[in-house]
């Protein structure tokens, strides 16, 4: 009987561990070729990337004061660098997509830019984006070039001069620093 129990255990944490390795991971260099399932608030929706564009696509919620604190840069950001990166605000981590929509529709032209709600923790989004990448706070920022996640920051760090390295196919994260770092007071 002792004998049975220790088989039954082993095979339990046999296929335990196996399915943590098949766990999907979403880091820099990652190929990333469509976008989960998310519902469209503001701006054109997409399902995959084009190879062509730079996406920037920030995580925030209505209850983040950092979250919120951003937008107003990174709406600088979006209309400065319009035509040449996309802009997403990707709400996440809350359930009531209505007071999002509500919160987006007050902004006005201060969110002017492609706007989804990812839904709660569980949905899609989270799933493939937040744990795949092992994010634990936000405001976190995806940066995407060539159907490649080339960075993962806060919208703090993105500048005009880190943005237009993007635009010159010329960034690096080594790159994108040295430029904050000599921005820092």
């Amino acid at each position: 009987m002792r004998n049975k129990h220790l088989i039954i255990l082993l095979a339990v944490l046999f296929i335990a561990g196996k399915s943590k390795a098949q766990m999907a991971f979403l880091d820099t260099a990652e190929k990333v070729n469509t976008y989960p399932k998310v519902e469209w608030i503001k701006g054109e929706p997409f399902s995959a990337f084009d190879s062509s564009k730079i996406y920037v696509i920030d995580l925030w919620a209505t209850w983040c004061k950092p979250c919120l604190a951003s937008m107003p840069h990174l709406n600088e950001m979006s209309k400065k660098f319009k035509g040449q990166i996309v802009f997403l605000a990707q709400n996440v981590m809350e359930d009531d997509q209505v007071k999002v929509t509500e919160f987006v529709a007050r902004q006005g032209d201060n969110m002017d830019m492609k706007v989804a709600f990812g839904g709660p923790r569980g949905g899609d989004f989270d799933k493939k984006w937040i744990q795949a990448s092992g994010t634990q706070s936000i405001p976190r920022t995806f940066v995407i070039q060539n159907n490649t996640l080339v960075w993962i920051t806060t919208p703090d760090n993105l500048n005009e001069a880190v943005l237009q390295l993007l635009i010159n196919k010329k960034f690096s994260i080594a790159a994108a620093e040295k430029i904050n770092q000599h921005i820092l007071p």
